[in-house]
Parts: structure tokens; C-alpha cells; sequence
């Protein structure tokens, strides 16, 4: 009996992360995101990884389910624990980079949820308890994003970030979550499970979670971030598609394209101009300058470290002390106010320039292992627990896909890996079912 009460104590860490770790936020100093959600991460998965180790004392178990995923996941921890050690910055590869927080000390964290979600959530009724969690905090952050134009920022943290993406001459929403591009990243991740909840729920749920998900394409649009509203548009194609049933969706479908309406009307008319929206869309396409010319130059320039440090690369958060900073480049591509660049803004290529190109093809391997887990779930599962497979799939394709122009974050990517851990997990049962 005390042993399943250990159980039920890392099942409640878990879905305390998915729900708290977008809304903490520190009201002191300009570090109000990643540092509290960083701690919260740390002292969530402490719990479920001592309650684990109790657990497994006291009852002798959960069984250890293997996955598909598990070796490629393996092998990158591998990578990681021989890059540390040859790293160039130690401490900053523990601990992590100021603003980031994202050393060893969290993709560790990130590895252990993952497990976590395999065991512990790795069932339908386990994988909708995430989506629940982590739907009914996403109508606090839409909620707050929604306000955030009409209202100055409460909190110290929140009026830096405002003004450090200000240089577009428009307010970009943020909410609790981060910067703009972090809550873009946020949104795509969210969009799909959103969908997955109103299309299998009833009545007045149904109604929540429709307004939920049309309240995050809304905010989607005043995030003004591309990638993300690439990785939703992928997020929720993928999410119709696999879910099935054509007909239940075609209301969704209806209101999350007035959303995206009403986000660009809300947009042109109390956020930014016109002529500012039209730049911004066509820098996306300008090699010359802009932001697709910024990535391209962060691009070629990381390759260039991952090149002369192929195995091992040069550690965790070590890119801002590494890259070959050219003033006269940085003033081209960044102009005159001084960037430190500590992010490739390309998930492969920030894994491979950290911990070299043996971990970086462990690390897509993973990923691509544990999207094709999801899909078969998907295709063996019906009605409401197809749904849901298809919801998890596609929120974690869209995280990937905006990851591949921006950067992984401890404000969101915790809840990525525990949902990806349940979904192998799931799909493991259900083949082990003859499903």
C-alpha cells in the first residue's frame, strides 16, 4: 500500500510539471523565465526519480518496459557524458548558460522524464492525464497572452524581454512562458493536444477546448514567429490526418481558421502596421538580410565549429564562448547593438556543435523513433484513444519542426520528452496487447 502511495507521488510530479512549469515565473530581475522553470524541473524530476528508487525497493517495480527509441536515447547520453568531460567550460556546461539554463544538469532531467513518461504515464489513460494537465495550463498562459497587448508588463522580467523584442515595432506576446519565439514554440507544441481534447471530448468541454485552441491561434499570430506558425500549420495538418473522421473535425477546422482571422485582424490593427506585417513576412525569404540571413550566417559559422571539433563537439552551453565573433559581420546581419550568439537556431546543429556529430545523429535518430512509435499508435488505436496518439504525435512533430529554427528551452521542453516517454510507452502496450 505505501509503495503504490510512492507511485501515485511520482505520477503527481509529473503532472505538476506538465501544468506548473509554464506559469512560474520570478516577479525579481530580468531572469524571470528560464532560471524558476529550471528549478521547477529539477525539483520535480528529483521527486519522481527518489520516489522511482522507492518505489522499485519497496515493490519491485514497475517493470522496466524497453521502447524503440531507448537505444538511439542511450547512445546520446553517452555522447553527452564524453562531451562534458572535454568540454571547454565545465561549469557552464553543468549548470548551463545565463538565460538558459540548459546544461547537463536539465538534459539529464530531460532523459530521466522521458523514462518516467514511459513508465509511469505509458498508457492511454496515463497519456490523456498529460494532455489534460498540460491543456488546462495552456488556457492560463492563452488567457494572459490574450490581455498582454492592452496591459503593461507586472513583472520586471517581463518588461526586458518586451523591449529586447521590440526592434520590430510591435508588441509580441509572451505570456508566462518566455520570449515570443519560446511562447510561439509553446503554442505550436500546444495547438495539436488542444485539438486532440475537442475533438474527443463533450458538451460544455468541447466548447473549452474548441475556444482553448482557437484562443491559441490567436495568440499564435500576435507572436509573430514564423517558425512556429510553420510548425502549427504541420501540427495540426498531421493532427487531421491522423485522428481520422474527417467530419468530427471540419467545426474545428472552421474556428481555428476565424482564429487565425481574427489573430491577423487583432494584428494589423492594435499591434503593428501593415507595412511592418510585410517586411516582417518577406524577410523570411531575403538571403540578403533580415532574419533568414541571420540564420544562415549562424548556420555556415556553427558548421564551421562542428567541423573542427567533429566527436565530441566543444560541450553544452559552450557556443557563446566558441563562436568566431566578426564585429564588421555582426553589424551586417545584426547591426549596431551587440549580440551574443549562444544558439545556432537549429536543434540538429546546436546537439552536434555541443556534443559532436556521433550524439547529434543518436539524438534525430531518437526523435524520428519515437515519432514513429506515436504513428503506429496511432494507426492501431480507434475513436477517443486514436485521438489522443494523433493529438501526441503531432505536438511533438510541430516541436520539432519550429525547433529546427529556433532552440530547444527548459521552459518547454521537459513536457516534450515526458510526452514523448508516454507515447512509447503506450505504444509498447498496445503492440504487447497484439493491438
Amino acid at each position: 500500500m505505501w509503495g503504490r502511495g510512492v507511485i501515485l507521488l511520482v505520477r503527481t510530479a509529473g503532472a505538476a510539471l506538465v501544468v506548473a512549469l509554464p506559469l512560474v515565473v520570478l516577479p525579481w530581475g530580468i531572469d524571470a523565465y528560464s532560471f524558476i522553470k529550471g528549478l521547477l524541473t529539477y525539483a520535480l524530476t528529483l521527486t519522481i526519480l527518489l520516489g522511482w528508487i522507492v518505489a522499485w525497493g519497496v515493490l519491485r517495480g514497475p517493470r522496466w518496459r524497453s521502447t524503440a527509441p531507448e537505444l538511439a536515447l542511450w547512445i546520446y547520453v553517452l555522447a553527452l557524458l564524453g562531451s562534458s568531460a572535454t568540454t571547454v567550460s565545465p561549469l557552464r556546461t553543468f549548470l548551463g548558460g545565463p538565460l538558459r539554463h540548459e546544461g547537463l544538469l536539465a538534459v539529464g532531467c530531460y532523459v530521466v522524464l522521458y523514462f518516467a513518461g514511459v513508465h509511469f504515464f505509458g498508457s492511454s489513460r496515463g497519456t490523456r492525464s498529460l494532455l489534460l494537465g498540460a491543456a488546462s495550463s495552456a488556457l492560463f498562459t492563452i488567457g494572459y497572452a490574450l490581455l498582454q497587448p492592452f496591459v503593461p508588463p507586472l513583472f520586471a522580467g517581463e518588461a526586458f524581454t518586451r523591449e529586447q523584442y521590440g526592434g520590430l515595432g510591435a508588441l509580441r506576446v509572451l505570456s508566462t512562458v518566455g520570449g515570443p519565439v519560446v511562447f510561439g514554440g509553446y503554442l505550436a507544441f500546444m495547438l495539436p493536444l488542444l485539438a486532440a481534447l475537442a475533438s474527443s471530448s463533450l458538451g460544455r468541454r468541447r466548447v473549452l477546448w474548441i475556444l482553448g485552441a482557437a484562443g491559441a491561434a490567436v495568440v499564435l499570430v500576435l507572436t509573430l514567429t514564423r517558425a512556429a506558425w510553420l510548425a502549427a500549420l504541420v501540427g495540426v495538418g498531421l493532427f487531421m490526418a491522423g485522428a481520422g473522421e474527417a467530419r468530427r473535425h471540419r467545426q474545428l477546422t472552421a474556428v481555428l481558421v476565424g482564429a487565425v482571422v481574427l489573430g491577423a485582424v487583432v494584428l494589423l490593427t492594435t499591434v503593428t502596421t501593415p507595412s511592418l506585417l510585410t517586411a516582417r513576412v518577406a524577410s523570411a525569404v531575403d538571403t540578403s538580410s533580415g532574419s533568414l540571413a541571420q540564420h544562415i550566417y549562424l548556420w555556415e559559422r556553427t558548421l564551421g565549429l562542428v567541423r573542427a571539433r567533429p566527436v565530441l563537439g566543444w560541450g553544452l552551453e559552450t557556443l557563446r564562448e566558441v563562436f568566431p565573433y566578426n564585429r564588421q559581420e555582426l553589424i551586417r546581419y545584426f547591426g549596431r547593438t551587440p549580440v551574443i550568439i549562444d544558439r545556432a537556431h537549429n536543434d540538429v546543429l546546436q546537439v552536434a556543435v555541443s556534443i559532436g556529430i556521433p550524439g547529434a545523429a543518436a539524438y534525430v535518430t531518437f526523435w524520428i523513433l519515437v515519432l514513429t512509435a506515436a504513428a503506429r499508435l496511432a494507426a492501431r488505436t480507434t475513436g477517443g484513444h486514436r485521438i489522443a496518439a494523433a493529438g501526441g504525435l503531432a505536438a511533438v512533430a510541430a516541436y520539432l519542426v519550429q525547433a529546427q529554427f529556433s532552440f530547444s528551452t527548459v521552459n518547454v521542453t521537459p513536457i516534450v520528452w515526458l510526452l514523448a516517454g508516454a507515447l512509447s510507452g503506450w505504444s509498447t502496450q498496445v503492440k504487447g496487447a497484439g493491438r
